[in-house]
Parts: structure tokens; C-alpha cells; sequence
């Protein structure tokens, strides 16, 4: 199975820690809902953001929706969509 988006949509906003939300066409299936956010700790682009899986609120927190054990997939994932936030953040 193909783990490589078709297509990254970056909806930026005005919100001071949600600074984007990412969707995920993999071409049979779109992932929604993950979120840029700030935070306190740099990610590898060093800036002080970080990704969210897409996840619901219910009894006992957040619980996530999207999740990859493959860390070293996870990695890839998260660096396309690290590279298409900066690409439109700089635009």
C-alpha cells in the first residue's frame, strides 16, 4: 500500500496555537482534521510547532483517530507535510 499523499490541502488561520489544518487525499481515501499547533518543544524544521493526528474528545481525553506504528512511516508523513505547511506559509 502507497503511504504517499496525492495531495496535502493547508488551510491556514488566524488562531494564535491551531496555526493550520492538513488533509490527506491518498487518492482512495482523504485523511481530515490534522492540525499545525504551537508548541513548546522545536520540531525538526526548528520551529516550536508540532503536527496533530486527527482525533475525537470523548470519556477519559482525546483519542486519536489516525495513527501509524510505523514510526519510520510516520517520519516520511509527517516530513511531507512539514515540507507543503512551509511551502505555503512562505508563499
Amino acid at each position: 500500500m502507497q503511504y504517499t499523499p496525492k495531495n496535502i490541502e493547508v488551510k491556514k488561520t488566524q488562531d494564535k496555537t491551531m496555526k493550520a489544518i492538513v488533509n490527506l487525499d491518498f487518492d482512495h481515501f482523504v485523511v481530515k482534521g490534522f492540525r499545525i499547533m504551537a508548541s513548546e518543544f522545536i520540531n525538526p524544521k526548528g520551529d516550536k510547532l508540532w503536527i496533530v493526528p486527527p482525533s475525537y474528545k470523548g470519556g477519559g481525553g482525546y483519542h486519536p483517530i489516525f495513527f501509524m506504528p510505523d514510526k519510520k512511516k510516520w517520519e516520511v508523513l509527517s516530513g511531507l507535510i512539514w515540507d507543503e505547511y512551509y511551502k505555503q506559509v512562505n508563499i
